[in-house]
């Protein structure tokens, strides 16, 4: 019954394709209105009021807009996904501070803090906190010395507290939720 099915099918689409008008090749296009058809259009009286313009599509086209040097410079600009990383913000903070009239940088300011939490491991009740310094890793518990510079004093409010240990002074790294 299928073979049946199967060639009767094949047997009509051979008879549509042989009876099937000859194609020309050419493509039709948009329809345009010839003179005749503009002629037989009635003219509008001349009282009649213009409509209002139509509002702009959303897919209208725009003409090109002429680039500022600036935009144009930065058109092929090198581009990354990767992250900043800690060396290179502690860079900018720097240049930054550089940057401001001597009267506003305190000398007694301790430098900005060089780590970047990774996250947090707890074991027997003991947590243990991942940081990145510049390109290493380092695993900190409170009480531990770091950099030879910075002691880890622990969790205060939902941020890691460190003592820059040249001026005695408490630095926070802010984690976000510690969950």
């Amino acid at each position: 019954m299928k073979k049946v099915v199967l060639a009767g099918a094949a047997v009509a689409t051979l008879l549509a394709a042989f009876f099937a008008p000859e194609d020309e090749g050419s493509i039709v296009g948009p329809a345009t209105a010839t003179t005749r058809q503009v002629e037989r259009v009635p003219a509008a009286p001349a009282l009649a009021v213009a409509a209002p313009p139509a509002p702009p599509s959303a897919l209208a086209i725009h003409p090109r807009r002429a680039l500022d040097d600036e935009e144009a410079a930065t058109l092929f600009a090198k581009q990354s996904w990767q992250p900043e990383t800690p060396k290179k913000i502690m860079l900018d903070q720097q240049a930054a501070k550089a940057a401001l009239p001597a009267a506003t940088v305190d000398a007694n300011a301790p430098p900005p803090l060089p780590f970047q939490f990774l996250g947090r491991f707890v074991d027997e009740g003991k947590a243990a906190y991942f940081l990145q310094a510049g390109e290493r890793n380092v695993v900190a518990r409170p009480g531990d010395m770091l950099e030879e510079r910075y002691r880890f004093d622990g969790v205060v409010q939902g941020a890691l507290q460190f003592t820059y240990l040249p001026l005695n002074q408490k630095q926070t790294l802010a984690v976000g939720d510690l969950n």
